[in-house]
């Protein structure tokens, strides 16, 4: 990854942009060693100069940590944490397949606490099998006491072997979700993107790039990134996402970067589903400078349809779902796409 960064920043030399965030995600990246972490941060300063207040976060699965190990992380600069706690119940852990239990997941939010991390995020997955509402209810009560500065909530998706999964109707989910919001709402919390809730000011810097459609550079085995040219021009970054055949590639002489650009048509298709996803909705002239178009004029009939029927709002900056279409948001994004 180290080698990675080095031809990244050859490639971008120009590129003059200080870093906002660094997310260091994906698998389990807290079994990594306090060492391994420090080096790979001190490798990425050595690169480009952090600004005060850089957010950095890291993922962590809560039978990966221990307390010495979550104080040593802060040591080496990571300041935020995102916890898979995923349940607050035992039943749907083990169905879920996850490797702790729930008084395993306390344990790591309270060592969490103690290791004085000035962020902290709770993973949670909603609407697996059988998930009952008022289950969910207590869930979310009980994360909510925790007091993290932020919550994701998923809606489960199955994967490829897992069809046999008898999961809750579309109705049902949909009653989930509405309670996920209002639980969260009630207390002061704000949701900023489809499946994200955070405490005022505490939203998530590095995801919100993502969902404004910036750019961002991607390390590691099967880590996808996006660069834009100072033409306007956008390319993709894919690596493989076999280990092997990713570090072959970069322990030979000439270490390249795998960048494919990326058509009009693909790249407005994106930052529409992304822009779409949070509450402030699609900015129409980020839009306009990805696809060539204002959207309004590109669909004025199925934008001013989906605004009469209240699934959207327009504004002079920007397109937002409503609070009904959020809850049928690809729907929405299916018809103007």
């Amino acid at each position: 990854m180290l080698t990675e960064l080095s031809v990244w920043r050859r490639w971008l030399v120009d590129d003059h942009r200080a870093l906002q965030s660094i997310f260091i995600g994906g698998g389990t990246p807290s079994l990594l060693s306090v060492v391994d972490v420090e080096r790979l941060l001190n490798g990425v300063a050595s690169l480009w100069p952090l600004p005060t207040g850089c957010e950095v976060t890291l993922e962590a699965n809560p039978e990966s940590v221990c307390f010495d190990k979550l104080q040593g992380y802060r040591r080496a600069g990571v300041n935020r944490l995102s916890l898979g706690i995923q349940a607050f119940d035992d039943n749907r852990l083990r169905q879920l397949g996850r490797c702790h239990d729930l008084a395993t997941a306390r344990q790591a939010i309270r060592m969490a606490q103690q290791a004085g991390f000035a962020s902290l995020n709770l993973d949670l997955i909603y609407a697996t099998p059988g998930h009952d509402p008022i289950i969910w209810q207590r869930e979310l009560t009980e994360a909510m006491a925790w007091q993290p500065d932020h919550l994701s909530c998923y809606e489960l998706t199955l994967e490829s072997g897992q069809q046999q999964w008898s999961l809750p109707d579309e109705e049902q989910q949909l009653d989930l979700w509405r309670i996920t919001r209002q639980t969260l709402a009630q207390q002061g919390w704000q949701p900023y993107e489809v499946s994200n809730f955070a405490r005022p000011g505490q939203a998530c810097r590095h995801n919100r790039h993502y969902w404004d459609f910036g750019d961002y550079i991607a390390v590691g085995a099967a880590a996808h990134g996006k660069w834009t040219d100072p033409n306007n021009h956008l390319y993709r970054s894919a690596n493989e996402s076999n280990t092997r055949a990713y570090l072959k590639r970069l322990s030979g002489r000439n270490p390249t970067l795998l960048l494919e650009p990326v058509n009009r048509h693909q790249a407005a298709r994106e930052c529409l589903m992304m822009g779409l996803r949070t509450t402030t909705g699609l900015h129409r002239q980020t839009y306009e400078s990805v696809s060539g178009y204002d959207l309004l004029q590109q669909q004025p009939s199925v934008v001013q349809q989906l605004a009469e029927a209240g699934l959207l709002t327009v504004t002079d900056d920007h397109i937002i779902l409503t609070e009904s279409g959020t809850a049928v948001a690809n729907a929405v994004m299916l018809a103007l796409i």
